[in-house]
């Protein structure tokens, strides 16, 4: 820091200022002399821009509310490197940390085989054994890639922010957003607390020390050993505007999934790619292989408004303790082998399941059950949805499922299912279907309107009023509460088709 004094003639004295420091750093030499450094509130690390540096760079200290550390890039070119080599735990680690900002750099930590190195780190937060709440821990814009070989563990990976070895602490405010991860072995982008958890209990629930003011959004996570994101131990957290790709090379797991959550929030993200093979050649099988899942030990979990495709399903629901999931206004499109994937499917603890508007989309020429594997839903209800097969769907041996219902749902070249008490079999008429391809834009959406209902189809206004629905479609189109439609996308009526009677 630097501190400067000031005086007013012979009698006045103002107290020291400490001024911010900027380090600046455009060679090894000076990387290395910094790598560990004391910061003080407003200080920053610059790493000059198309410069590349080795080692890990692990600074010590914290910012303030008005005042946080910072570590970025000055200059101009590409970001500036940082190479670990598969030497050090991570290419960047904050130890401990509160009001700490990470921007604009390029990460990797690899010896360059595709062994595996140990429990290895692109960027790395970590709090062990000082209790407390940890505050605005803010990573954006970095690229992160070719971390260890492309192995699987879930504890390990791009972008982790763990706590361990402490009893009654969390973090409020941390956010992680806009990132590039890929090539990375383990999780891509992950969080865990060994002191947080969810308990569900008969009449209530109980949750311990749960992180606030979480919010993952804007990355694109490409080509992991296990998970590509894993959402743990938050109160009201979102997950957004996510590119979840190519997830579990190594292992078997869904793209994303949440664990000891409350309120979450997954929405507005693409998945695919998710596929494995019985031979364990590439990626470890084929269990645990959608694009989403609502796990356990959690309650009141929103999945809505995504787009899976090309995974061999959409969405998994875990059969262990969980409860009030929701899954609304997601499009499903040729996802290989199933729609749905009911967890450890001999237990039955799964509560108050509610699954609709969705709208589910198989090509023809997949083999596809709606629920994958010939598992058994539990305590669900599906309504307003669609499913749509070009060929012949099929449910899978199962489907009757315990304590299931389905009501006013259209079936389009599949049966309705058993319990279907208000069945609409009919083509749902889609503006212009299975085309919505990769990588779509997520602020717009608009890829997706191939699914919007054509004037005259029989979803509009046949769906039924769901309560607390959101109010909205997978495009932010306000839901008319008087005539409900079917499916994800609410039909936008104009004067000449209220005038036809649509």
């Amino acid at each position: 820091m630097k501190c400067s004094k000031f005086t007013l003639g012979l009698l006045l004295l103002i107290p020291a200022v400490c001024l911010a420091e900027d380090y600046r750093v455009d060679t090894q030499k000076k990387f290395d002399e910094i790598r560990t450094i004391e910061l003080q509130p407003g200080d920053t690390i610059s790493l000059k821009r198309g410069m590349t540096f080795t080692g890990m760079l692990a600074p010590r200290g914290n910012g303030s509310e008005d005042a946080p550390v910072r570590i970025g890039a000055y200059g101009d070119g590409n970001r500036p490197v940082i190479h670990a080599k598969g030497n050090h735990l991570a290419g960047v680690m904050l130890k401990n940390p509160s009001y700490w900002e990470v921007d604009s750099l390029e990460v990797t930590n690899t010896d360059g085989s595709d062994q595996d190195q140990g429990n290895l780190f692109g960027i790395y937060v970590l709090v062990e054994r000082v209790e407390g709440t940890y505050r605005h821990v803010h990573i954006n814009d970095c690229y992160v890639h070719n971390v260890n070989g492309m192995v699987a563990g879930k504890g390990r990976g791009g972008i982790h922010v763990h706590m361990k070895k402490v009893k009654n602490s969390k973090f409020d405010d941390l956010r992680i957003t806009n990132n590039r991860v890929e090539n990375i072995g383990g999780v891509g982008i992950g969080n865990n607390s060994t002191c947080a958890k969810v308990n569900l209990q008969k009449d209530g629930y109980q949750a311990i020390n749960l992180w606030t003011r979480v919010y993952v959004a804007g990355n694109r996570v490409d080509t992991t050993g296990r998970n590509n994101v894993i959402a743990r131990a938050s109160k009201d957290a979102i997950y957004e505007r996510n590119i979840l790709a190519n997830s579990s090379r190594r292992d078997t797991g869904h793209s994303i999934f949440c664990f000891n959550t409350d309120g979450i929030k997954i929405q507005y993200n693409e998945a695919y790619g998710n596929v494995g093979d019985t031979d364990n050649k590439d990626g470890g099988g084929e269990s645990d292989r959608g694009g989403f899942d609502a796990d356990y030990n959690c309650i009141n979990t929103y999945i809505q408004y995504n787009y899976s495709h090309d995974n061999l399903w959409f969405c998994g629901i875990m059969k262990k303790p969980t409860r009030n999931v929701v899954i609304r206004y997601n499009i499903s499109q040729n996802d290989k082998h199933g729609i749905y994937f009911y967890g450890f499917d001999r237990r039955k603890q799964a509560e108050n399941v509610h699954i609709y508007n969705n709208t589910h989309y198989v090509r023809k020429g997949l083999d596809v059950e709606v629920f994958a594997e010939g598992r058994t839903p539990i305590n669900s209800t599906f309504e307003n949805n669609i499913f749509f097969f070009e060929g012949n769907g099929q449910w899978g041996p199962n489907a009757t499922g315990i304590n299931t219902v389905f009501r006013n749902n259209v079936y389009h070249n599949i049966e309705p299912h058993p319990s279907e008490t208000q069945a609409i079999v009919d083509d749902p008429e889609f503006e212009r279907p299975g085309k919505a391809g990769f990588l779509i834009d997520l602020m717009t959406l608009n890829e997706l309107r191939g699914y919007q209902l054509r004037s005259g189809s029989p979803c509009v206004d046949a769906g039924v009023v769901i309560e607390n629905s959101g109010g909205k479609d997978l495009v932010r189109t306000p839901i008319d509460t008087g005539g409900t439609d079917i499916g994800a996308f609410e039909f936008q009526k104009t004067a000449s088709s209220i005038g036809k009677g649509q």
